[in-house]
């Protein structure tokens, strides 16, 4: 059988899966180390995962074959992990990982102002309300299989920092796995978050916030326990491990074979990014299903940030800044590290609403230009440089409607942004004012109980299509991805 290895786009060598790694062990100060699960060549082959998933079943046996901890214990360990986990989750949660609900949406399309056909993908009934557990539920199975190979390891427990709906999912899923969890999250969390939390058995550390400037104080605190007792991260970000990422990459394969049952495809996709995670997770299906041959074509990614925080955003404009300059083309970009952080992050906002032409064209060399050394030798010198792209939120403290994006870092951005760039899609910055918008349009006309956060997807397709950057016509899919608790009875 051929191996299936982790890569890091600062290292020379890939790593296996059975060495139970979570980030990459080679990381010195500056440079970008994220691991990637990369499949073999023909293994599995677009038929094996066509014919699994037309088998039935539930997610995580649908779409067994490109998952890691089922290439670790074998289809038979895989089977009794699985159904010993998902037999759990029924007990305390009621469910378990089913396929959600993939729908057109023609009347929200009307609402918009667009023609083409847009496609919803609801995870507002999944494990505790949103699309978290899927990611958390790809770590629990890798932790399993590890467990398979090696009986004696031992049984660690598990760390999570989040504002919400990520802390839920991880209760959720630690407590089906017989783990013990501990979460960390904002002073201000949300009463009900809090305590559906402790009803679920996770030991809650709240934390402060003072400034801006040095990272999100929940993920500080996180990583700080991390390297005190030695807990396993938890959390829904690639860089601290990559095996959530493969979890949440069910979520892009459901849509992609959902789109391939009914004979449909989509030309954009457009997803709301806090840490990055869901975005990253989502486009490393569709390349992986474009690689295998399940689609002819990739679609479009697209991101949106709120204005109140957009480190993705920002990265994105300096990578496009930096190939205007080795290309010798305009990009009226001017970013100074060290000016005032907020006059900065004005002008970039300023930047994106008047120079969308320039902005596009860009984009669209980009994605040509890819492959070329032009390309490629800047994403490089950025896996090597970055700081110098990424870093955390330095303006004021993040506010929004949507504010279960307000990450101060896209942990996930250095693939995604390869994604966007590869795809020739665009980063856009939301106002509040399309946020509340998509909000009351997502519910009243799709009949879904989503959050603010879970249909932001939808005000950057509001956005994309008033800038010019998705057609009309053209065809697009959104996630929505929350449960709006504040009307939950």
């Amino acid at each position: 059988m051929t191996a299936w290895t982790l890569h890091c786009p600062s290292c020379p060598d890939p790593y296996g899966l059975d060495a139970g790694l979570f980030a990459c062990p080679g990381i010195p100060a500056g440079g970008e180390h994220i691991l990637q699960r990369v499949l073999a060549a023909g293994s599995p082959t677009g038929r094996d995962v066509r014919a699994s998933w037309d088998r039935g079943g539930g997610t995580f046996e649908r779409l067994s074959p490109l998952l890691s901890a089922r290439r670790l214990a074998g289809a038979a360990g895989y089977g009794r992990i699985l159904e010993r986990v998902s037999a759990e989750l029924d007990r305390h949660e009621g469910r378990r990982f089913e396929s959600t609900p993939l729908t057109a949406a023609p009347a929200l399309a009307a609402a918009i102002g667009r023609s083409g056909g847009l496609w919803v993908k609801d995870e507002t009934g999944n494990v505790t309300g949103s699309h978290k557990g899927r990611h958390l539920m790809g770590t629990l199975l890798y932790l399993e299989a590890l467990r398979v190979l090696d009986p004696a390891r031992p049984r660690r427990a598990l760390a999570i920092y989040s504002c919400g709906n990520a802390a839920l999912a991880a209760a959720a899923v630690a407590r089906a796995g017989g783990c013990e969890l501990h979460a960390f999250v904002p002073a201000d969390v949300d009463p009900v978050v809090d305590r559906m939390l402790a009803a679920r058995g996770a030991i809650v550390e709240k934390i402060p916030r003072d400034a801006t400037g040095e990272g999100d104080p929940c993920y500080l605190a996180f990583r700080s326990a991390l390297a005190e007792h030695g807990w396993l991260p938890f959390a829904c970000a690639g860089n601290d491990n990559w095996s959530n990422i493969e979890g949440g990459a069910t979520l892009g394969w459901e849509l992609v074979l959902q789109l391939v049952e009914r004979g449909e495809s989509v030309d954009h996709v457009v997803v709301q990014v806090g840490g990055g995670a869901l975005a990253r997770a989502a486009a490393q299906a569709f390349e992986e299903a474009h690689r295998l041959g399940l689609l002819t074509r990739l679609p479009r990614i697209h991101v949106c940030q709120p204005a109140g925080a957009f480190p993705f955003v920002r990265a994105w404009l300096l990578a496009l800044a930096e190939i205007a300059r080795r290309s010798g083309r305009s990009f009226d970009l001017g970013y100074d590290r060290g000016a005032d952080p907020s006059g900065q992050l004005q002008q970039a906002l300023e930047f994106c609403r008047t120079c969308t032409d320039q902005i596009q064209e860009l984009a669209g060399y980009a994605c040509r230009s890819f492959d070329s050394p032009v390309v490629q030798s800047l994403l490089t010198r950025m896996a090597g440089e970055a700081g110098r792209f990424m870093w955390p939120w330095d303006g004021p403290a993040p506010q929004s409607l949507a504010h279960g994006i307000l990450d101060d870092v896209t942990y996930d951005w250095y693939p995604l942004l390869r994604a966007v760039l590869r795809t020739g899609g665009r980063a856009e910055i939301l106002t509040e004012g399309t946020i509340g918008r998509a909000h009351r349009l997502a519910q009243r006309e799709t009949g879904i109980r989503v959050c603010p956060t879970g249909a932001a997807g939808l005000a950057g397709l509001i956005q994309l299509t008033d800038a010019g950057a998705v057609g009309p016509t053209d065809s697009a899919a959104l996630f929505f991805t929350g449960f709006d608790r504040s009307k939950a009875e």
